[in-house]
């Protein structure tokens, strides 16, 4: 194996003539783009053009970065909800939810072909050698690569799911690959598996029958030319795909060659920690230790409803001795108690690296599991939405975590979870167990991105169809030996009808010869 890694950074470091790479990040999601800046600055630093189409303003500073700013996508998108208070659509349906995505992401993708600085660049004499996209249900942007005749690469800053699988034709198998927002374990119940295959089943006519008739529309509307291909055909040449996951922190699943696990590729090495010396003072004086609270890039702590902040200001006022380290939004917080520490922006992986941080009170978004793993920490998680259910599950079953009730929290009971995460010290020991096994990977997350980034980009796509997939080329009833199953149920029926034939024409003959022979009687 040792062999490999040093092959692969041969490869890479002998492949120096620099790429020009098109690298599309639509969504308004701040921790999307953190994916995909680490990855975009690696690839700038190892003398790679790139050309970042964002809504966000690039902060570093490169000759090799070029950005397209997607200017008004904020305001754009608050009109399909996409960046409302998560807590105010907690009842809504799942239904309701999943269609408005749909139909919000297709507009989000409309905005960014039909923006006037990406107009320019359409009809400029720009060329590129790759297309790198985040794939945030915008399937319509891969466009862009046929439109450069190029090899398209997506990376997903999720676990696999429905559109990332379509890509490389991946297997789900819902009696073990549970659908994120149900919040199931892949060891699921009769009834979980029930319920899971149904939802699998909708998603694929959801899929089907609404998510790909947006994204076609929003195709030909901006690539419209006599010769078209049908949008699936573009969405079945990807010639990779990179997903933020790893079995230690997301459940196990099958997973074809093209389809790469990265997980853990935006942690970085620090030099120096990059906190303040007055925050390292204060982290050192704790006796009690430091907690971190946080919700995430996109979910702002100050939208907690005010039973739930008050369950939180009341239990952190009784933790004599102990650190909090909360971020929140505003100037003010309502209660805070002498040990609480405000901010609107905390250097997260830096304080976690900090060996007196001992508990993480996180969402359970999947970047903020990886680092909680990467540096050791308990979490005690409060998920609020799409797969942060099963990731806090997962931190549950596996010793290293305990979760709150959004819906059913208390002083009381944040108090006790608290106390027990930092009193017994399985916690302490299973999350050091769990990073060991996350850490001892025989490839770094980047190198092995960059590996298969410069390949494909290298060849035009060709060094890596040895790595497709033959599902790509079966239809949906194909891929699931439907048509296998009715031959096999018309092999077996057909005996079946011919032996109920035989005896119906038996059965005739025989009470014909009694009818027959009882009227000689009469």
């Amino acid at each position: 194996m040792r062999l490999l890694v040093v092959f692969g950074v041969l490869l890479m470091g002998g492949f120096s003539q620099g790429s020009r790479i098109l690298a599309v990040f639509p969504s308004t999601s701040k921790t999307n783009y953190i994916f995909g800046q680490v990855l975009f600055e690696e690839l700038a630093a190892r003398g790679h053009q790139i050309t970042v189409i964002s809504p966000f303003e690039v902060q570093y500073d490169s000759e090799h970065v070029t950005q397209i700013k997607l200017t008004g996508m904020f305001t754009h998108l608050e009109d399909y909800g996409m960046n409302t208070n998560i807590f105010t659509k907690w009842d809504r349906s799942s239904f309701y939810g999943n269609s408005h995505l749909i139909y919000g992401t297709a507009a989000m993708a409309d905005y960014t072909l039909g923006h006037p600085k990406v107009q320019e660049l359409l009809k400029s004499d720009e060329t590129f050698d790759l297309l790198l996209l985040d794939q945030v249900l915008s399937d319509s942007l891969l466009g862009l690569a046929y439109h450069y005749q190029i090899p398209a690469i997506v990376y997903s800053s999720t676990a696999p799911n429905k559109f990332i699988n379509e890509m490389v034709a991946n297997p789900h198998n819902p009696a073990y690959n549970p659908i994120s927002s149900l919040g199931y374990s892949d060891r699921m119940t009769f009834r979980e598996r029930l319920w899971n295959t149904f939802v699998s089943i909708c998603e694929q006519f959801n899929y089907k029958y609404l998510y790909l008739p947006s994204q076609e529309a929003v195709f030909q509307r901006h690539f419209a030319r006599k010769y078209l291909p049908p949008l699936l055909d573009l969405i079945h040449n990807v010639s990779l795909v990179l997903v933020n996951s790893h079995p230690v922190i997301t459940y196990p699943r099958p997973l074809v060659p093209s389809m790469v696990e990265i997980g853990g590729l935006h942690l970085r090495q620090f030099d120096e920690t990059g906190l303040s010396q007055d925050v390292i003072n204060w982290l050192e004086a704790a006796k009690n230790g430091a907690i971190y609270f946080s919700l995430g890039a996109n979910t702002k702590s100050t939208d907690l409803p005010d039973n739930v902040r008050r369950a939180f200001t009341g239990a952190f006022g009784q933790l004599s001795g102990t650190l909090i380290l909360m971020k929140w939004e505003n100037a003010t917080l309502e209660n805070q108690s002498s040990n609480v520490i405000i901010g609107p922006w905390m250097p997260q992986q830096q304080l976690l690296a900090h060996p007196n941080v001992r508990l993480h009170i996180t969402h359970g978004g999947l970047m903020s599991m990886m680092e909680s793993v990467q540096y050791g920490k308990p979490i005690l998680g409060i998920p609020l939405a799409g797969d942060q259910e099963i990731l806090v599950d997962r931190a549950v079953s596996a010793g290293y975590g305990l979760k709150l009730d959004y819906q059913n929290i208390s002083q009381e009971i944040v108090l006790e979870s608290i106390k027990r995460i930092m009193e017994e010290s399985s916690f302490r020991e299973n999350a050091l167990r769990v990073s060991r096994q996350f850490r001892e990977q025989p490839m770094k997350p980047m190198d092995k991105a960059v590996y298969y980034i410069e390949a494909v980009a290298k060849d035009g796509g060709a060094g890596v169809d040895v790595l497709r997939s033959g599902a790509l080329i079966l239809t949906f009833w194909e891929r699931h030996l439907v048509d296998v199953a009715l031959c096999f149920v018309a092999i077996f029926l057909v005996p079946v009808v011919l032996v109920a034939a035989l005896i119906q024409v038996i059965l005739r003959k025989t009470h014909r010869g009694k009818v027959d022979a009882k009227k000689k009687t009469n």
